[in-house]
């Protein structure tokens, strides 16, 4: 079995990848623990999107900015190819209104540090030929990148297991003890107890349940999408791209079906649909009304989608906090206990700086955005169950 770990990390998820990197990276030892395969939860059901545009300004936004440092250096460092490609996106408008708030928000963004080229709809046109004519533009936003978010896991565990980062795969973690101050003194597994001078919780949907076995709580939910993919054609899209009510499908606290236009191009020539969002619990299964609803709203925006096949289609489950914020950090019942989920749609591109706030609460160190902002206290108090 070897030494007690320093940390023992939960859940080899693109966020729990990055938190054990992070750590070996700061010194500690580490044990990563993965009930299944690294990256076979959310993290391989998802696109892989490193956005600024998109993110809640006075909190998330500061996160996805210092995230996109490290994904650029990230992709420089590590020698295993991930397809990252800061290749931009393009948000756009259906109607002069929307268009209106998108230059607005651009100008609100660009203030804040995030560089936007407000388009017109001969500018649209020119950046994406397949646009539909009657679209009065949107906004460009060069410094959002894409990458391929199963590639960026496998490449992040095999980084922090460089590091000395020990991989425990296809062990769940079935619980957490404490001892009498509340701290974390070990987890569980089927075979074996091992103690532990830190626990992190980074499970994703599943966070949750893991922490209850130690009478733990913070209150994140599964929120379904499905992504549509399509067969390889001569119809590609230089950008990442989204509709401009995007944000307000993901922050629709309604459990009704939310559905929003993104659209994107792979290296392997492909096209990647989105994006769906619904209540539905823990349920993983393709529903093909939904898929329907996916495909119909790509093709308004981009009617030489008609004419493509789909491949295949695949469901994922969202980390949802109530605040529609992630959840990092120590718990105050377990001081020694630190979760990092509740990311939502956003685990992909927020999971490097993820990591390396988890890695500073661990070290003592100061973070390059307050921990603070995203504490689990924030939450004292809400108890609210997943169905």
């Amino acid at each position: 079995m070897g030494a007690s770990p320093d940390v023992a990390v939960v859940g080899a998820g693109i966020v729990g990848a990055a938190c054990a990197y992070y750590l070996a990276r700061a010194g500690a030892r580490v044990d990563l623990y993965e009930r299944a395969d690294p990256g076979s939860g959310s993290s391989g059901a998802c696109e892989g999107n490193v956005l600024a545009w998109d993110k809640e300004l006075r909190h998330e936004l500061p996160l996805a900015i210092r995230s996109a440092e490290l994904w650029s250096t990230l992709a420089g460092e590590l020698p295993d190819d991930f397809e990252y490609d800061r290749k931009g996106s393009v948000v756009v408008a259906e109607t002069e209104t929307e268009l209106a708030a998108a230059r607005e928000r651009a100008a609100t963004l660009a203030a804040l540090g995030v560089a936007g080229e407000v388009l017109d709809a001969a500018a649209l046109r020119e950046e994406e030929p397949h646009s539909a004519p009657d679209l009065p533009g949107g906004v460009l936003y060069p410094g959002d990148a894409q990458l391929e978010p199963r590639l960026a896991t496998a490449a992040l565990v095999r980084a922090a297991r460089r590091a000395g980062v020990r991989l425990v795969q296809g062990t769940p973690v079935d619980g957490i003890d404490r001892g009498g101050d509340g701290r974390a003194t070990a987890i569980r597994t089927a075979d074996a107890r091992i103690p532990t001078g830190a626990v992190v919780v980074a499970a994703g949907v599943w966070t949750a349940a893991v922490l209850a076995t130690a009478g733990l709580h913070v209150p994140v939910t599964p929120r379904k999408g499905q992504v549509l993919v399509l067969e390889r054609s001569p119809v590609r899209f230089r950008r990442k791209l989204s509709e401009a009510g995007y944000v307000a499908a993901v922050e629709a606290d309604g459990d009704g079906l939310q559905v929003a236009m993104v659209v994107e191009s792979t290296p392997s020539g492909t096209t990647l649909l989105g994006s769906s969002r619904e209540h539905r619990g823990f349920d993983v299964e393709v529903d093909l009304d939904v898929a329907a609803a996916v495909a119909r709203r790509a093709a308004r925006f981009f009617p030489v989608l008609r004419g493509l096949r789909v491949l295949r289609i695949y469901a994922g489950l969202r980390p949802l906090s109530p605040d529609h914020l992630p959840i990092i950090g120590p718990l105050a019942e377990a001081a020694n206990v630190c979760v990092a989920t509740g990311h939502e749609g956003a685990g992909i591109g927020l999971a490097p700086a993820t990591g390396e706030l988890v890695s500073a609460w661990y070290a003592g160190t100061a973070p390059a955005v307050p921990l603070e902002w995203f504490s689990p206290e924030r939450f004292a108090g809400v108890q609210r169950v997943a169905s």
